[in-house]
C-alpha cells in the first residue's frame, strides 16, 4: 500500500510539472517576440533562433542577426518557468 502511495504522488508530481511547462518551439517564439521588441529599434533583425533544453528549466540556443555593420552569430541563454522567461545574449 505504501508503494502504491508512493508511485501515486510520484505520478502527480510528474504531471503537474510537465503541465507547467511549455514546448521549446513555443519557447522559441516567446523569446524571438520579445528580441524583436528590443532590436527592432536599434536596426537589428533576426534571421534565426534555434533553442534546446539542457536542463531543467535552462535552454541553449543560437541566434543570427542582421545588423547595420553586417551579419552576427551569437549564443543565447534563456531561463523559463513555464510562465516567465528570461534571455541573455552573449
Amino acid at each position: 500500500m505504501k508503494r502504491l502511495r508512493t508511485l501515486s504522488a510520484a505520478i502527480l508530481i510528474a504531471i503537474a510539472t510537465t503541465a507547467c511547462s511549455i514546448s521549446t518551439e513555443e519557447l522559441t517564439k516567446q523569446v524571438r517576440a520579445s528580441m524583436e521588441q528590443k532590436f527592432t529599434s536599434q536596426g537589428i533583425t533576426i534571421k534565426s533562433l534555434v533553442l534546446t533544453k539542457k536542463a531543467g528549466n535552462e535552454y541553449a540556443g543560437v541566434l543570427e542577426t542582421q545588423e547595420p555593420n553586417g551579419a552576427f552569430t551569437y549564443t543565447v541563454e534563456v531561463i523559463s518557468d513555464g510562465k516567465n522567461m528570461t534571455w541573455q545574449v552573449k
